[in-house]
């Protein structure tokens, strides 16, 4: 994600569009936005889609730092974890998330923390700081979700009395330490989809936020709206915003039965395949290989302890192809015995906890896709 912090990226993936902007003050873009699609593999587990804007604080020194480590700590730790209920895997994920950034950055960075995570048995928010999370109605009018954490949103203020100062210091955030306390809940039923959007973006009169949401000609043309506005109005800060149809709107499902976590970001695509060690090995650790394709021959450097006459010879030995095992060794290992584990432990847990087995990434630039936008 350090590729968006510079400029302004808009994109559209399957319905959902999503964009950023380093304003027309700041250096550097510290806000970080993604959409991740997970599939798993046939085993129990059911597919989800997550949106999520994280906005580093920028009076600390590593807000930036702090934004991308919490989307990826809260993005991680959601596609790994058990197969539980909703609402405690978010809780999981946002705790992980704080200790994580808490740890690295030692107080030096913090962030918000805006989620929403839609599966086929609905949708549900989870929430830190001062970013928002509004639902958007089939009419389009806004509702807004969450509340904002500073001192300024805790003031009463009583019809008829004058408008306190604005205060937006935060009163907690993704990086504090202990203390810290999610709101989450979930998106209402009648939602048809849901806007989150850093301060950058929605710190504007919500009459004029309204009138914007209302005539944007689709997804994209939405968040190229809000990103504008924020410039026009003087681009103080940065700008983040994502749409995400949800329900039966959405579109960012996929039942391939593999085990992959699609990161789709303002300016490019992040696809992380997890494969099994026999798929691997049958294809020579290349992913989806063609027709013809003939996998190298093993290695044999484990499996073979090296001879005496090998041992005092002199000459040069060609090097074996480097492998991701440590194969340090000079003599044979045995293998070691592992208990059988019970199925349902094993349904419960990804390829990825298995010994032996390869993650592929994969990046891609976005290709322009009009269609994608029209709704």
């Amino acid at each position: 994600m350090e590729t968006q912090g510079s400029a302004k990226a808009i994109r559209t993936h399957s319905g959902a569009a999503l964009g950023s902007s380093v304003g027309l003050v700041r250096k550097r873009n510290e806000d970080s936005c993604l959409v991740a699609r997970a599939s798993y593999a046939p085993g129990g587990r059911a597919n989800f889609t997550v949106a999520m804007v994280c906005d580093g604080l920028g009076g600390m020194s590593q807000g930036r730092e702090a934004a991308i480590l919490a989307a990826s700590a809260f993005t991680a730790h959601l596609y790994c974890a058990p197969a539980i209920g909703w609402e405690e895997r978010l809780s999981q994920a946002i705790a992980y998330a704080n200790a994580e950034v808490y740890r690295r950055l030692r107080g030096d960075g913090g962030t918000t923390l805006s989620a929403v995570i839609s599966s086929h048995d609905g949708a549900m928010f989870c929430h830190v700081g001062d970013s928002r999370i509004y639902g958007v109605m089939p009419d389009r009018a806004l509702e807004q979700l969450t509340r904002d954490d500073t001192i300024n949103a805790l003031l009463k203020r009583q019809e008829g009395e004058a408008e306190p100062p604005k205060d937006s210091r935060l009163l907690q955030f993704v990086g504090m330490g202990e203390e810290m306390e999610a709101q989450i809940a979930p998106v209402p039923s009648h939602c048809r989809s849901v806007l989150l959007t850093s301060d950058g973006a929605h710190d504007v009169p919500h009459v004029v936020f309204q009138r914007v949401v209302t005539a944007a000609a689709g997804g994209s043309d939405l968040i190229r709206k809000l990103l504008t506005l924020s410039d026009m109005m003087g681009g103080r800060d940065n700008a983040t915003a994502i749409l995400l149809p949800i329900g039966s709107e959405a579109e960012l499902y996929d039942d391939s039965g593999e085990n992959e976590l699609l990161a789709i970001l303002p300016n490019e695509t992040l696809a992380i395949h997890i494969t099994g060690g026999d798929a691997r090995e049958r294809s020579g650790g290349v992913r989806n290989p063609p027709p013809n394709y003939r996998p190298h021959e093993p290695s044999k450097r484990i499996e073979e302890a090296p001879s005496p006459e090998k041992a005092v010879d002199n000459k040069p030995e060609s090097k074996p192809a480097a492998t991701k095992g440590k194969g340090r060794t000079t003599k044979a290992r045995k293998p070691k015995q592992r208990p059988a584990r019970p199925k349902t432990d094993a349904a419960d847990r990804l390829p990825l906890d298995e010994p032996g087995n390869e993650v592929d990434v994969q990046f891609s630039a976005p290709a322009t896709r009009p269609d994608e936008d029209k709704q």
